[in-house]
């Protein structure tokens, strides 16, 4: 962290000075493995409401289909039938984009949830031991010791 302050260590004579800077929050690894739980929930509503939209968009082509082909028909002069042409051609990048995403979130979900059983798994443990010991950190883990 540039420009925050080592604090001296016992080796060096100096008083020893906590190691937790001012702004920084506690974290632990409980929060970290509570918040891959929640994150992972969060990126498969997305995916649902990404195949919401992409249903939305379908819904809406083919009603501004319908008005093309009825301006068609009744010949209306104007721009009207060059806007709903634009406006199907942008609801089938929409739909096609959204379709994308929720193909493409579930795997993104996956990964975090395997991410936090990975730190359940290897520092989870550790952290109990540590915290029943009385102690915030394990002290043998080298950013412990910068």
């Amino acid at each position: 962290m540039p420009g925050a302050p080592v604090p001296a260590t016992a080796s060096s004579g100096g008083p020893v000075e906590s190691v937790q800077f001012p702004g920084q929050s506690d974290l632990t690894v409980y929060d970290l493995i509570e918040s891959d739980e929640d994150g992972a929930e969060e990126i498969l509503a997305g995916a649902e409401h990404a195949r919401m939209v992409a249903n939305r968009c379908q819904r809406l082509q083919e009603s501004l289909e319908a008005l093309a082909a009825t301006l068609t028909d009744k010949r209306v002069p104007g721009v009207l039938l060059g806007w709903c042409t634009r406006l199907i051609d942008r609801a089938g990048e929409v739909e096609a984009k959204a379709d994308a995403l929720a193909a493409k979130l579930p795997g993104a979900s996956e990964a975090l949830k395997q991410a936090g059983s990975l730190a359940a798994e290897y520092d989870q443990h550790p952290a109990d031991v540590t915290r029943d010991m009385g102690h915030a950190a394990p002290a043998d883990r080298t950013y412990h010791q910068e």
